[in-house]
């Protein structure tokens, strides 16, 4: 894989700084560009380490050695490494050790960042980081072209103007920005990809922040194998920048018992990506349903006008697929917090998901299991 100089391109408003990614895929090389776009007031950097970053895993997938043309943090390049073995040690038969080679390595100690940002999406987790650290942050940066797809350009605007106006309120500078780097990472699941992707649209803003908060997914103990975890994130700092992983020591719940103190969120919180609707939720996909659920149990659902419903509908908590560890260990915690609070049907309408599920998988693994073969008799 090859990277080559990072270009500006000044589009109205914005900035455009796109690279030109070469990669061997299947034996083939094909050239494309990878961009990120800012508004040009928020002055991104236009050097290679994002690029670097956003890329790592794709490039480990594939087993190619990455060649920047261009110069790479001398600390972020020690971190890549150590992330590298990180990531073979979880996915020894996905992920493959490559080499990055620059051409220099530079410190970046003397940049004189001073400011302090997040990353911020409108869910839970970013705004229970906003609100704990709102004191402290100077700058707060959404993405489209991550979880929201950039066609979705209504939602996008909708969003844009009410979280620039409660920054403006609180006194934070709100940069929204955009990529595809989607279209270059589709082959590695999103949820170890998100995390450098993530960090790597904090490093265009290493020469302004000296602090990046990722929100935590998760809390400690629970923690799957994937792309932003609290042993993960911090490896990818650069000598001016630091990344903290940020909430783990809370789940879902006690995080929106927290939030929901803040009449601020009870008309931005926005946690499903799946259509084109604004400042609202769908309600009916299982991250909705969860976050009603976790909602409910904090006696704050009615509140929240991004639900329209403003009360739970049990026979989608019983519907609830569970398909993956991440859905069933949300649905165990909101288990233990429902029963804390005295949440009993919500409590046994959960559990009825989870053991319709079980017995769902017992039953087709059952199925799918070789049959022995018959003896023939005559």
């Amino acid at each position: 894989m090859i990277i080559h100089p990072p270009r500006n391109t000044p589009i109205g408003d914005d900035l455009r700084i796109s690279a030109r990614i070469e990669v061997q895929g299947s034996g083939r090389w094909s050239s494309e560009n990878l961009w990120f776009r800012f508004p040009a007031f928020s002055q991104p950097s236009g050097d290679s380490d994002p690029f670097v970053v956003a890329l790592l895993l794709l490039a480990m997938q594939n087993g190619e050695h990455i060649q920047v043309e261009g110069s790479l943090s001398r600390k972020l390049y020690k971190g890549l490494d150590r992330y590298q073995r990180v990531f073979q040690d979880w996915f020894p038969d996905r992920f493959k050790r490559i080499e990055v080679r620059a051409s220099s390595l530079r410190d970046d100690k003397d940049l004189g960042a001073t400011g302090c940002g997040a990353a911020f999406s409108g869910g839970v987790d970013s705004f229970y980081t906003f609100l704990t650290l709102q004191k402290k942050l100077t700058h707060t940066i959404f993405m489209s072209g991550f979880d929201m797809p950039v066609n979705l350009t209504w939602s996008i605007g909708e969003l844009e103007r009410s979280f620039s106006a409660l920054m403006k309120e609180t006194g934070i500078e709100f940069i929204s920005g955009s990529t595809n780097i989607r279209t270059f990472v589709n082959s590695v699941d999103w949820t170890n990809a998100h995390g450098p992707a993530l960090m790597a649209t904090a490093l265009f803003f290493k020469h302004r922040l000296s602090e990046f908060y990722i929100p935590s997914s998760y809390t400690e103990g629970s923690y799957p194998r994937w792309g932003s975890h609290p042993e993960l994130d911090p490896l990818l700092s650069s000598e001016s920048m630091r990344f903290v992983h940020h909430g783990s020591d809370l789940n879902r719940v006690q995080k929106l018992n927290f939030v929901a103190r803040s009449p601020m969120s009870y008309e931005r919180l926005r946690v499903c990506w799946i259509q084109d609707i604004g400042l609202k939720n769908c309600g009916g996909c299982e991250k909705c349903v969860r976050t009603q659920i976790a909602l409910d149990i904090v006696g704050a659902l009615a509140q929240y006008k991004t639900f329209e419903s403003g009360s739970l509908n049990h026979s989608q908590i019983r519907n609830l697929r569970h398909r993956t560890h991440q859905s069933r260990v949300f649905a165990r915690e909101l288990m233990r917090e429902a029963i804390k609070r005295g949440k009993l049907r919500v409590w046994s309408s959960l559990g009825y998901s989870l053991l319709k599920r079980a017995m769902f998988h017992r039953i087709r693994s059952r199925r799918t299991r070789k049959a022995p073969p018959t003896r023939n008799f005559y």
